[in-house]
């Protein structure tokens, strides 16, 4: 049998219909999206020389992903103008072409610093500022928080970890006698570099041990991290306190953190590492960036 429906209640049917469609549609449109990106301060230093010329812009990320994650990891431009249409994406051979990093934990609002060619002296403005931000939020399930136990139990020896190992990443405890000692033997040995690696063996070739200390406050590590891949480095105690240091400072490949007093034996290591899993990638666009 066939169900005929009455007219009335067939208008009746297709106007709710017909309202209820606005409602979702504009409760879908009003979401809003997981990242916005404002500007901050704008440095324009136009001049005809190349040397002091620069612009950087200050961009600031907020909305929900900036909100669950820790800090900017990167930003990609994938467009950059100014008002006379001059392309402002630094070159290739320019110092970090069109990528910019970020490293350690980020305090207040998510942001970073994009780096783009001199614009026009005749612009006004930044037309059109596009591309990609990284956003790092490392947890221990998703890899971006990995703690190293008993480091100081085998200084100048490669540090075994497969989470490191994935990512090439080589890391050596070291003091200023365990580094004599063990420049000794390998000069005294054949072979040494193929059981230590070509990164150590390197280390123990050169003039590096001028740049250690031998004070029993401070540690001091190699790192090889070919893609960048270390945030941040901090070191605790057997019971997972944060140690705070006096002062700390590195170069490409080594760290040097001093403490008021020897660190304790059972010193953990705590890496914030940027894993697949921890970074998370999100398309933003800014017009109409005011020059000063």
């Amino acid at each position: 049998m066939i169900a005929i429906m009455q007219p009335k209640l067939l208008n009746q049917t297709c106007l709710a219909i017909f309202l209820a469609l606005p409602i979702a549609a504009t409760a879908q449109e009003q979401s809003p999206p997981p990242i916005q990106v404002s500007v901050g301060d704008v440095t324009d230093t136009r001049s005809t020389g190349g040397f002091s010329s620069e612009c950087k812009v200050e961009l600031k990320f907020t909305g929900d992903a900036a909100a669950d994650a820790q800090s900017v990891r990167r930003v990609q431009l994938t467009e950059a103008t100014d008002s006379t249409g001059r392309d402002l994406i630094p070159k290739k051979d320019d110092e970090m072409g069109s990528h910019f990093m970020n490293f350690g934990q980020s305090t207040g609002a998510l942001k970073t610093e994009a780096r783009l060619r001199n614009p026009s002296r005749n612009a006004t403005a930044i037309k059109m500022l596009k591309g990609q931000v990284e956003l790092f939020n490392p947890t221990e399930a998703n890899g971006g928080l990995l703690t190293l136990t008993g480091i100081l139990q085998h200084p100048a020896e490669p540090v075994q970890n497969p989470a490191l190992a994935k990512y090439n990443i080589q890391l050596m405890y070291l003091t200023k006698e365990a580094y004599v000692a063990k420049k000794k033997e390998m000069e005294s040995q054949q072979n040494s570099d193929q059981k230590l690696g070509a990164a150590f063996g390197e280390l123990f070739k050169g003039m590096f041990g001028g740049m250690m200390s031998d004070s029993k406050n401070s540690i001091q590590l190699y790192i090889k991290d070919p893609d960048k891949r270390i945030i941040d480095l901090k070191f605790a105690d057997g019971q997972g306190k944060e140690l705070k240091n006096n002062q700390s400072w590195s170069t490409d490949d080594f760290k040097s953190t001093s403490f008021e007093s020897p660190p304790p034996p059972d010193t953990q290591l705590k890496i914030q590492l940027a894993t697949p899993e921890s970074l998370k990638t999100y398309s933003f666009q800014v017009e109409n960036i005011a020059l000063p």
